[in-house]
Formats: structure tokens, sequence, C-alpha cells
């Protein structure tokens, strides 16, 4: 039985396996695949394998990481989860899924959104989790402020030039608005 990181209406998180590598390859060699992605560029094996890596390796190091996304049937959509930011030493999620599985379902990204930012906080002791948002990328900025992040600077991220939003753990909302 394979460990459901979360479940988000039929789409469910679940850790990524080597196996994976040439999934990632192909979501991110899609033109509005790419767009969800810290790649300034198109992702190569390279990068998807890095991507893998990296995953299972931060799930290991901090008890998440980014996880595949797939559907009832085990059907890979994409993937979803949380990255370290080494230029900002903060914890930023993301999800990439393909335009097709967006159009069929138009509030899954915001359900898939709110509920990461949800199972962060449950389950972390940290006080604040970023989104890295593309300039170019409206879709993901318009998810991203109607689940509660708000815009806190841009600057450039991984050789990007990007927005960073920023929504606060319920305990520090909660701190701030008794001081």
């Amino acid at each position: 039985m394979q460990t459901i990181f979360l479940e988000c209406g039929s789409v469910r998180l679940v850790p990524f396996s080597a196996a994976d590598i040439r999934l990632i390859d192909d979501l991110h060699s899609d033109a509005y695949g790419n767009r969800c992605t810290e790649y300034s560029t198109n992702c190569t094996v390279m990068d998807a394998a890095e991507l893998v890596s990296s995953a299972l390796q931060h799930q290991e190091d901090l008890g998440f990481g980014k996880w595949k996304a797939v559907s009832e049937d085990g059907t890979f959509l994409g993937w979803a989860g949380f990255t370290p930011v080494s230029e900002t030493s903060e914890i930023s999620v993301n999800y990439c899924l393909p335009n097709e599985v967006l159009q069929s379902d138009p509030d899954l990204s915001k359900r898939l959104f709110s509920s990461l930012a949800d199972w962060f906080f449950e389950n972390t002791y940290f006080s604040h989790l970023i989104a890295v948002v593309r300039m170019d990328n409206r879709d993901m900025r318009e998810v991203v402020l109607n689940c509660g992040f708000y815009h806190r600077e841009s600057k450039v991220i991984e050789g990007m030039q990007a927005d960073v939003f920023q929504m606060l753990s319920p305990s520090m909302q909660s701190y701030l608005l008794s001081a």
C-alpha cells in the first residue's frame, strides 16, 4: 500500500520513485507544464531526475517535499508540495498540473493549494509559508492570492524574476492580532 500524504478530492499526493523521472520530463516538456516550475527554461531529463531526487531527499530530511499527484486509479497527474528556497531560507509551496487536468476541474488548483497550506501548518512548526511565482504566471498568482497569501516582495530566485507571496501560520496570525 502506498503512503498518501494528502488527499484533495480525487487527487492524491504520494511519494515519488525513481521510475517517475520520465513522467516529470514529459510534464515539463509541455509549455504550460513548464510555467509551473522553478525552472526558467525547458526541463531536461537531468532536471527531472534532480526534481525527483531532491523531492525524495527533502521528504527524508524534513518530513515533507514535492509529491507525485495521482488520480484515484493511480494515473499520474503532476506534482505538488514544498521546496526549501536557498535564497530566502524558507519553504515554498508549489504545484504543476497539466492544462487539461486543470480545465477538467477549474477549482482543483485552488483546492489543492489551500489543502497544501493547511497540511503544512498542521504538520510543521514553521511560522510562515511562501509561494514563489514567476512574473509571467498569472494563473498561479490568482490561485495564491485567492488562498490568502499576500505579496511580500519581487526578487530574482533561482535565476528568474519572481514575486514572493507569504502566508502566516494560524498561530502567528493569532499572535499578531493579540499584540
